[in-house]
């Protein structure tokens, strides 16, 4: 009893509850009750505010400070916090809404490794005149030939329309072979006038020089223009594209790939055209002058030659310098969402129609998705998205013209879904133009079969070269504004500046909300299990004087019945001999 009677005097509030036998052994199963947990709590908080490494915390749990000090010291702590916590949600919504920079490649991207942009150039005579004169007013082909020439059409007197658009463009254009009459390309090509191909455009029938083979460029088949392509013996046509570049082992072959690589600086090594406009022929112009337009673009990106396209004037001599911008993405930003990186990586957007992922191809075909949606069919120069796509007929060109000039919906749409490629070849141009000169024509292009007047030349004849100014160029490259370990050295920094918190706080944490606790109540069911085990240390209610036992070293537990039992305030030594 008198054992049973010191423990109630010690203030340790367990019971032994009562225990069955099994298998001929007995076990006593102790409980802790909550009031003895939660004063080992509160041991445990008093200690770890004592001892944190945690600013503020030893002052508001000192007892001896005044109540206006410790709130005070309260006050200050929760400030320090909230501004702690502003300052961490600012680093976060940074590192999340924007995690991506562009900056400048340090690296040099050399343009022998680069194909030479593609090349498309278009007559802005729309029909060559003796082609067109015999077609009779009310029939489909003179209503399509005015559709052509942005001409108002009577569609009251048009008849059923049956024509094939495309085949009826190459019928009546102008062919590649009588537009490029010289070209030469680099310092061994002297032929390259044969590698200009056939394409419908929005500006009709166009000829095409180093873009993709159609065997790349398009998953369905290609279209009726292109259906014939075929390249000259020794060319080898290549699957190019930014990301991936030209495969490795490719430029070691005999062959000579297709699309080109660029082969130097200067007009030399660059592309030199002379054109015939052929005015005598015209029937109407895409616009109010007599000319060709050009447009320069990626070898895997569809030509928009209307909209951006340069003119060319007959007569003049016209120079195009060639500026390439390239854009490369670190492969370990395609963990970021699509949403806050603003790009797409090459294989995250399968088109229908182009094999190839760009920003106008995905436009393109995103143009034709409206047009289906609201006119029932596509444009004659547009990408099918499925094999049964009938072709706008004339009586559809109102519609045609109201969907494609409605640029809200358009616009919103491709800003949704088409975004820029995270890897991507662009070609930008500046242009000098001078009168050009018959002697002068006959002296840098000998292999000129046809001899021409002067008259001729200064009403027909146009000259344009295209060339790299630099050997080497800095690509753009877009990095991770802010990373993971960035983020986590900017909130550690703020936590050590505001609050003096680190990893170890969080080991002093577990410790003694977790780990100390648990183990002191492990040791002191133990201790019920010994009921005839002096305690460690015994309290004299009268004269109120410690009897400490005779033990060198304190377990938790011990050290727990002594604080749960000595009156607040009072310290004394633990290990005092018996």
């Amino acid at each position: 009893m008198r054992q049973h009677r010191s423990r109630r005097q010690l203030g340790l509030f367990w019971s032994r509850q009562p225990y069955p036998k099994l298998c001929g052994k007995s076990q006593a199963r102790a409980h802790i009750s909550m009031a003895t947990w939660r004063r080992i709590l509160a041991r445990n908080t008093d200690e770890f505010c004592r001892n944190t490494t945690i600013h503020g915390l030893k002052y508001i749990n000192n007892g001896k400070l005044r109540s206006s000090d410790r709130v005070f010291f309260g006050v200050a702590m929760l400030a320090v916090v909230s501004m702690a916590a502003y300052l961490i949600h600012d680093a976060f919504d940074k590192w999340n809404t924007t995690p991506v920079i562009v900056g400048i490649d340090p690296e040099l991207t050399y343009i022998t490794n680069e194909p030479f942009p593609a090349v498309t150039i278009c007559n802005l005579n729309q029909a060559l005149s003796s082609r067109v004169a015999i077609l009779a007013n009310d029939t489909a082909a003179y209503a399509m030939l005015q559709v052509l020439c942005r001409r108002k059409v009577d569609y009251q007197r048009v008849s059923e329309d049956r024509t094939n658009w495309e085949e009826f463009i190459t019928n009546i254009s102008q062919p590649c072979q009588s537009m490029v009459i010289d070209c030469r390309f680099g310092a061994d090509d002297y032929e390259c006038a044969r590698m200009f191909y056939p394409i419908v455009t929005d500006e009709g029938l166009c000829c095409v020089f180093n873009m993709l083979h159609p065997r790349y460029m398009y998953k369905r088949s290609a279209s009726f223009s292109q259906r014939n392509m075929s390249l000259p013996k020794g060319y080898q046509a290549v699957n190019w594209h930014a990301e991936l570049g030209y495969r490795r082992g490719a430029k070691h072959t005999d062959s000579v790939l297709y699309p080109r690589p660029a082969q130097g600086t200067g007009e030399s090594l660059g592309l030199s055209l002379t054109l015939d406009v052929q005015a005598d022929a015209y029937y109407c112009s895409s616009s109010s002058s007599i000319g060709f337009k050009i447009a320069l673009h990626s070898p895997n990106e569809s030509p928009n030659v209307r909209e951006t396209g340069v003119l060319l004037a007959p007569g003049m001599e016209t120079k195009l310098r060639i500026d390439p911008a390239k854009i490369r993405t670190e492969n370990h930003l395609r963990r970021v969402h699509r949403k806050y990186r603003r790009c797409l990586f090459r294989n995250e957007l399968k088109l229908r129609w182009f094999a190839h992922y760009t920003q106008r191809n995905c436009a393109a075909e995103r143009l034709s998705g409206l047009l289906l949606r609201h006119c029932g069919c596509v444009s004659f120069y547009m990408p099918r998205l499925h094999r049964n796509d009938t072709i706008c007929s004339v009586g559809k060109r109102e519609c045609v013209q109201r969907i494609r000039f409605r640029t809200s919906e358009a616009m919103e749409e491709c800003l949704d879904d088409c975004l820029p490629s995270c890897f991507d070849l662009t070609f930008n141009t500046i242009a000098y133009s001078t009168k050009l000169s018959h002697d002068g024509l006959a002296v840098t292009n000998p292999n000129l079969r046809v001899n021409f007047s002067d008259a001729y030349v200064e009403r027909n004849v146009a000259v344009v070269n295209m060339y790299f100014k630099d050997q080497s160029f800095r690509a753009s490259k877009q990095t991770e504004f802010i990373g993971f370990s960035d983020f986590l050295s900017n909130v550690g920094g703020l936590m050590g500046l505001f609050l003096g918190f680190s990893f170890l706080s969080i080991a002093e944490c577990l410790y003694f909300a977790l780990i100390r606790p648990c183990r002191t109540c492990s040791e002191l069911r133990q201790l019920q299990q010994q009921p005839q085990q002096r305690p460690p240390v015994a309290f004299h209610a009268t004269n109120r004087a410690f009897v400490p036992g005779s033990i060198n070293y304190i377990s938790p537990s011990k050290w727990f019945q002594t604080e749960l039992a000595r009156p607040r305030g009072l310290n004394y030594n633990y290990n005092h001999p018996a």
